[in-house]
């Protein structure tokens, strides 16, 4: 092993990877897509749903109808949707019919729902239920409008015949908020310091921030290196380039390179992210040991998963293959991504913990706890931290061997057994 070989194939794949159009655009187009993405989210979220409705009310208590249409005239000053209400009177013997005749102009859109008010809404001891027809189950804004303005008339009701009186109620219900706060100190002076409320952007959203950009950069390199190393074995390139370097020096530069990379992109998602967190005041909740600990985290998923991407791109000879072998693969990478809500909802636990302590989810799962107060224990990370060095270096050495063998072999692709057993030999 020639450390300056290893070092000028990095250098090489450094340089190439970050003159290239792919990269300046992936450095431009990134922040630019996400900043994009928000924007859209809040202009379509308030803007998608401007539609009239029409609703029919079959109220056969005769007492709920007016308060329905007092509210509608409320929703719709609010914007947004608009609700336009009408009462259908029907006869005892008749509601079949009108069923029949409402549904049928709900189905030529004439009409969007028409809701039944049972006459024995107002009985505690009945089970009465409210009927909503209408031809789209997936649209809740208007059935649960309907649900909330009829109950709380049906509240009222039941109240005032009680001898009740509503506001009394209302007010002897009125629940006690809580105030999520930190931890207090003793200043110097004997007092207390601290009990601060917290802030879910620093508390929740920046630690999944951070994790989440390390998936972004990881799934933004590691796969890259299986495609250039099937584009160099494909055209034969690998050939001319092992006439002077190993093929284990090959390799690990072409993943130092890759780490290089992914650094570089980090810094400056982490540069442009410092600015904002600057601008609106969270600029401590990045402090340099939780930067010093993204930027391992981040080295480390690199060579995990660059490694196994590798050895599979020297192992196959068409991207068919490749992509059969990538199913295993994605799913280790994809693993913390379907399990990181479990952590963000109790970072203590034992499920937490044992996730967290898994070498292929420890960049992402470990990341986020330490970023969530009040972090882990220090030997847990400390065991986390050398269970994935671990695991990363067996990686750099099974993929070393893997790449020994398969870069030069043509003609067919290799499968797992075959791969184990040249890591075996």
């Amino acid at each position: 092993m020639s450390l300056k070989k290893i070092f000028i194939v990095a250098h090489s794949e450094y340089l190439t990877a970050v003159r290239s159009r792919a990269f300046l655009v992936s450095v431009i187009l990134m922040p630019v897509l996400m900043t994009g993405s928000i924007a859209l989210q809040t202009v379509v979220a308030s803007r998608a749903d401007t539609e009239t409705r029409r609703l029919v009310v079959i109220d056969q208590t005769d007492r709920i109808y007016p308060a329905i249409e007092q509210a509608t005239t409320a929703f719709n000053q609010r914007g947004g949707p608009q609700f336009i209400v009408s009462r259908e009177q029907v006869a005892a013997d008749g509601l079949d019919t009108a069923r029949l005749a409402l549904s049928e102009r709900v189905r030529t859109e004439e009409i969007f729902a028409f809701v039944e008010i049972p006459p024995t809404v107002f009985d505690p001891a009945n089970a009465a239920k409210l009927l909503y027809h209408s031809d789209h189950p997936s649209y809740l804004t208007l059935p649960s409008w309907i649900e909330r303005i009829v109950n709380r008339e049906i509240q009222g009701a039941r109240f005032k015949d009680a001898n009740v009186d509503p506001a009394l109620v209302a007010r002897l219900s009125q629940t006690v908020d809580v105030d999520n706060l930190g931890l207090l100190e003793a200043d110097g002076a004997g007092g207390l310091t601290g009990g601060e409320a917290v802030d879910p952007i620093k508390s929740t959203a920046i630690p999944a921030a951070m994790m989440f950009l390390v998936y972004i950069v990881v799934m933004s390199s590691a796969p890259q290196l299986l495609n250039a190393v099937m584009e160099e074995k494909m055209s034969r390139i690998s050939e001319v380039l092992l006439g002077s370097v190993l093929p284990t020096d090959l390799m690990l530069g072409k993943l130092l390179g890759s780490a290089g990379v992914s650094l570089t992109l980090a810094t400056l998602y982490l540069g442009g992210a410092s600015v904002v967190a600057q601008r609106y005041g969270y600029a401590g909740a990045l402090t340099p040991g939780l930067i010093a600990l993204f930027l391992l985290f981040l080295v480390l998923a690199v060579l995990i998963f660059g490694s196994i991407f590798t050895a599979i791109g020297a192992a196959c000879n068409d991207m068919k293959d490749a992509q059969g072998m990538m199913g295993p693969a994605m799913l280790l990478v994809m693993f913390p991504m379907l399990s990181w809500m479990v952590v963000l909802r109790a970072p203590d636990s034992t499920v937490s913990t044992v996730l967290s302590l898994i070498p292929f989810a420890t960049p992402f799962l470990m990341l986020l706890r330490v970023s969530l107060q009040p972090g882990p224990p220090a030997w847990q990370l400390a065991l986390s931290i050398g269970l994935t060095l671990s695991t990363m270096l067996f990686l750099v050495w099974a993929a070393g061997r893997i790449f020994r063998t398969g870069i030069l072999m043509q003609g067919k692709s290799a499968s797992f057994a075959e791969m184990v057993r040249w890591v075996k030999s």
